[in-house]
């Protein structure tokens, strides 16, 4: 099975023997995990009947419904007590943060949490760690326009992360590859552009200027 860049990414970073995909959708990621001998169980968690009736078609198709579990559930509110490892991806980070948040009890079995925030990664990376993981991994890639940041949680030692690293993450900062500073020096040239050719109220500036001293301080 062909999987984006993306899901490639988190294929590629993913660890654990029993996972729980939340907001699964397709399947894909999940479906590849399990045959190629990645994990040894998975369940496929959607919250909507009609995504959850193409995912659980996607898996019999499949012919592994008995090793990869479709369930038409709200987040992890469900989530079995047999799962080691949880991936969330393709949401914004404040849901992906509420749904970890409010069935904390659930992730007692949970040591890795892996990560697709398409914003708010500021949010994911202070709260995630501060419900007793750390992170362990990172990477920054470019996909149809679109930059992704994937982070792997590990059960452990509490990071005491910095603003900036919870903004833009330790270990990118640490690599700097070329994607990342990509990114934010196209986010540099965009704040001075809007400084530049629009009248904007001084707080608003104010705040443009530092998040641009933020970013130049970090590449």
């Amino acid at each position: 099975m062909k999987l984006s860049r993306r899901l490639s990414a988190i294929f590629d970073m993913f660890s654990g023997e029993i996972a729980a995909d939340v907001g699964s959708d397709h399947g894909k990621l999940i479906i590849s995990l399990f045959e190629q001998g990645k994990i040894k169980k998975g369940y496929a968690i959607d919250n909507k009947k009609g995504p959850f009736t193409r995912l659980k078609q996607e898996i019999e198709n499949h012919n592994i419904i008995d090793n990869v579990i479709p369930m038409l559930s709200d987040g992890i509110s469900e989530l079995p007590n047999d799962v080691d490892s949880v991936i969330i991806a393709g949401m914004g980070g404040r849901l992906i943060v509420n749904i970890l948040k409010s069935h904390q009890e659930k992730l007692s079995n949970v040591q890795r949490i892996f990560v697709d925030a398409h914003n708010g990664l500021y949010e994911v990376r202070k709260n995630i760690t501060e419900l007793g993981y750390h992170i362990s991994k990172e990477q920054i890639l470019l996909e149809d326009g679109i930059y992704y940041e994937i982070i792997a949680f590990e059960k452990g030692a509490k990071d005491c992360l910095s603003n900036d690293e919870c903004e833009y993450g330790p270990f990118l900062i640490k690599e700097k590859s070329p994607i990342f500073i990509q990114k934010h020096k196209e986010r540099i040239a965009q704040i001075e552009k809007i400084i530049s050719e629009k009248e904007i109220p001084e707080k608003r500036r104010n705040n443009l200027l530092e998040e641009k001293r933020r970013l130049e301080s970090i590449l």
